[in-house]
């Protein structure tokens, strides 16, 4: 059968904000952050998201080959969940479905790296020193 995996990124910096922005570039995703595997249920939802839980991978996976994936993982004992989906809007989602709030809503470009730069001037100031 065809490789289930479309993509597959390291989680390093930036924790899982971080992966799964870069993963779901340019398209977009809406993501349900309860639905992320973790071993300690008290972790608030900054935590879950910025957390650089080490050995974790992103992974898109195509709807058509998401029961392979899971037969794939059940064989080899490996634990995975399927925390959101690519929606082609641009729109980096969170959704926490624990309390049904919506934290973050934001244009992936812009979080991204094409927020407009801010202009710094600066002056430099000549003094004398004393004698």
């Amino acid at each position: 059968p065809k490789n289930p995996i479309l993509s597959i990124h390291d989680q390093g910096a930036g924790g899982s904000g971080n992966v799964l922005k870069e993963i779901s570039e340019p398209a977009g995703a809406v993501i349900d952050i309860r639905k992320m595997l973790v071993g300690d249920p008290s972790m608030s939802l900054l935590e879950l998201w910025t957390a650089e839980f080490q050995e974790n991978c992103a992974l898109l996976i195509a709807p058509e080959h998401e029961a392979l994936f899971d037969k794939i993982c059940r064989r080899e004992r490996v634990p995975y969940s399927v925390v959101g989906k690519i929606t082609g809007d641009g729109q980096i989602v969170v959704k926490d479905s624990r309390d049904n709030s919506t934290p973050v809503d934001l244009p992936l470009e812009k979080v991204l790296g094409k927020m407009p730069q801010k202009t710094f001037d600066m002056k430099r100031t000549y003094t004398t020193p004393p004698p």
